[in-house]
């Protein structure tokens, strides 16, 4: 699942921002207003806001170190100061969640993406994070409450059909998952998440041909990912072709970061699996 862009836009903070720079660039262009004039109001502004509105400030900041700079520790530090302020918007709530599922603190992620799933009562996405935190956490019956919610909302999003298999296949009912990820497919056929996990659930089943087929398209897809080249040595190791097993496990804990936990296998299951097809027979 991509996840969507958070950014905090709905406060009064950002429309006044706007109210300035966007008027006071027209007049600049117009050559009716000095353009140093717009840009040391939009500062005071920026520092205005330090002051009297500092969680939106984190937010933004947060925003940038996440998808501008790509320092998820400081995007988390800023977020955490924003959420903690009391005062930060829903957008906080669900960034801090899913970067709490990603470094592997469950009970945090469910805390968090809960009250962002309240407070955002039609977003899927941030519904399909928890009920993939309420499956890592173990509590299954929640988790199915919340997939069921997801396609309440929208009958027509494959990501409702896509946690609700992750769901039947964290209960190991892989035929039920199976339904549900074909289903998925239906709606997104070019979606490499939907091979990926019917692939997995056919693994599960037994069904390699199938298996194959579907992995094989999420390869194609995503040849990089490791989740993808995880299930596809796994493959390869069921077909007997261990040289060709061991070459995808190693090239999957290459891909892998150590330290994020968004992706569907661990990364002690690729070491081993690796670990396996390396043992003497």
């Amino acid at each position: 699942m991509k996840e969507p862009l958070r950014f905090s836009f709905g406060h009064w903070w950002n429309y006044v921002l706007l109210l300035i720079v966007i008027p006071g660039v027209v007049l600049w262009h117009l050559g009716r207003l000095d353009g140093r004039l717009v840009f040391g109001a939009a500062i005071v502004w920026v520092a205005l806001g330090r002051i009297f509105v500092p969680w939106i400030i984190h937010e933004h900041v947060g925003f940038l170190n996440r998808w501008v700079f790509h320092d998820y520790q400081k995007a988390n530090k800023r977020y955490r100061q924003a959420v903690n302020s009391g005062r930060a918007t829903s957008q906080a709530y669900c960034a801090l969640g899913s970067l709490a599922y990603a470094e592997g603190d469950t009970f945090e992620a469910v805390r968090l993406l809960e009250e962002a799933a309240a407070r955002m009562p039609k977003d899927v996405p941030a519904r399909v994070l928890l009920a993939r935190t309420l499956v890592r956490a173990g509590r299954m019956d929640e988790a199915l409450e919340v997939a069921q919610t997801c396609l309440e909302i929208s009958a027509r999003d494959p990501l409702g059909y896509i946690v609700l298999g992750d769901v039947m296949a964290g209960k190991q009912d892989f035929v039920a998952a199976a339904s549900a990820y074909q289903k998925a497919l239906s709606l997104a056929p070019q979606g490499f998440e939907c091979h990926l996990k019917l692939g997995h659930a056919y693994m599960q089943l037994g069904y390699i041909e199938q298996a194959e087929d579907e992995l094989g398209k999420a390869k194609i897809l995503s040849p990089e990912n490791p989740d993808v080249l995880y299930w596809w040595g796994k493959l390869l190791y069921a077909k007997g072709d261990k040289q060709n097993a061991r070459k995808t496990f190693q090239k999957a804990l290459e891909q892998r970061p150590i330290g994020d936990h968004t992706y569907q296998v661990p990364y002690q299951e690729i070491i081993a699996a690796l670990s396996s097809v390396n043992a003497p027979s």
